[in-house]
């Protein structure tokens, strides 16, 4: 077989350019989203605040003796603070996620990435059912008097949630928040005299901060299948 003519090896690369451009294109835009970068200060501002307001009412409940000894007011403000730092983080979030998706298609917009959301990982399918089982769990722990057993069937159902988010984006840390989050809420509900608060700090607390410190060390630039 003769040797490909200088012709031939251009046109050949031109050809596999276009493909290559054609299959970006055609993909969906959530793979082409940065979601380390665009999340890893949202993930540890998060995991501060879960510390901060859970020291804050065991402050208050040592002070006042019980939760329900909490004056009205105090509460108010506290849960007013809660609502306002998790719009905050609403907001980073978005505009992160929004920022790493213009950076792939300049002209896309919020209300795009979230449709794409919804249609490609087909939100019913995967999340409702452990969404159903947790509220179920939940809702029942609380009125039959064990409010404190919330918090660990919280946690597996969100460990559940980030197991098919990794599926889905192929991103190899949320396995292991996944992971964290299940093993650690299993053990909040077999030692269920642990302190609701310090169960939420060593469930979504540690594991926040562990996301986001992984998230910030330099990593390999994954290799798609």
């Amino acid at each position: 077989m003769d040797a490909l003519s200088r012709e031939q090896v251009d046109r050949l690369a031109e050809d596999i350019s276009f493909v290559k451009k054609a299959i970006e294109k055609n993909s969906s835009i959530l793979r082409q989203i940065d979601f380390r970068s665009s999340l890893r200060l949202v993930t540890l501002i998060s995991a501060i605040s879960i510390f901060f307001f859970c020291g804050l009412f065991h402050l208050l409940v040592k002070h006042f003796g019980s939760f329900s000894g909490i004056p009205i007011s105090v509460k108010a403000v506290s849960f007013c603070a809660i609502a306002l730092v998790t719009l905050i983080l609403g907001f980073l979030k978005n505009s992160g996620i929004l920022k790493s998706a213009r950076s792939a298609n300049p002209g896309i917009s919020l209300a795009y990435v979230i449709k794409e959301y919804f249609s490609s990982i087909r939100l019913f399918h995967h999340f409702f059912p452990t969404g159903l089982v947790v509220l179920f769990s939940c809702t029942y722990v609380v009125s039959t008097g064990n409010p404190r057993l919330a918090i660990p069937f919280l946690s597996i159902g969100a460990g559940l949630i980030y197991n098919s988010l990794e599926t889905f984006l192929r991103i190899d840390e949320f396995l292991i928040i996944s992971y964290w989050l299940i093993v650690t809420g299993c053990i909040v509900l077999v030692f269920n005299s642990i302190s609701p608060l310090l169960a939420l700090c060593l469930t979504l607390g540690c594991g926040m901060l562990l996301l986001s410190a992984i998230w910030y060390l330099p990593h390999k630039k994954r290799v798609e299948d």
